[in-house]
């Protein structure tokens, strides 16, 4: 087969990987999801954080590390309630100074840096948070509360 039908050949698949590669360019910023998580919590926005966290499975993540009332049947509104209005883990994240660090993606999955700075000792403590992409969206289903 002569180079000329070769690049005929190829011509399509060429264009297809490229496409794919574009579409995946297209999805936002899993950093942006995190920030969003924050100034819901801020907010005590519950649509947003129901929204952008798999509550369930952040649950069975965190094991003893959440802060529930003991004897807590709905762990996922438990949680809910932990990160908006009056909740103890709302209050510990947004008292310290949060930074962003970088973000890591592997398909429909991604990683970002969390930085809680004690705003009085300096303390930083490190986090990572796990999202994941569904539909059109990332959600975070993994983190630390500290």
């Amino acid at each position: 087969m002569s180079s000329k039908r070769w690049s005929y050949a190829l011509f399509p698949a060429v264009v297809v990987v490229a496409l794919a590669g574009c579409a995946s360019d297209n999805r936002p910023d899993p950093r942006d999801t995190v920030k969003g998580l924050f100034a819901a919590m801020k907010s005590s926005d519950t649509l947003y954080v129901a929204k952008h966290v798999d509550l369930e499975q952040a649950v069975t993540t965190l094991g003893e590390d959440l802060p529930l009332d003991s004897g807590v049947s709905d762990a996922a509104g438990a949680l809910l309630g932990q990160l908006t209005g009056e909740g103890k883990l709302r209050e510990r994240w947004l008292e310290n100074q949060i930074v962003l660090g970088r973000s890591l993606t592997s398909s429909d999955t991604a990683w970002v840096e969390v930085s809680f700075i004690d705003k009085l000792t300096r303390v930083q403590y490190y986090n990572k948070m796990r999202l994941e992409y569904r539909g059109d969206h990332w959600v975070i289903n993994s983190f630390r509360t500290l």
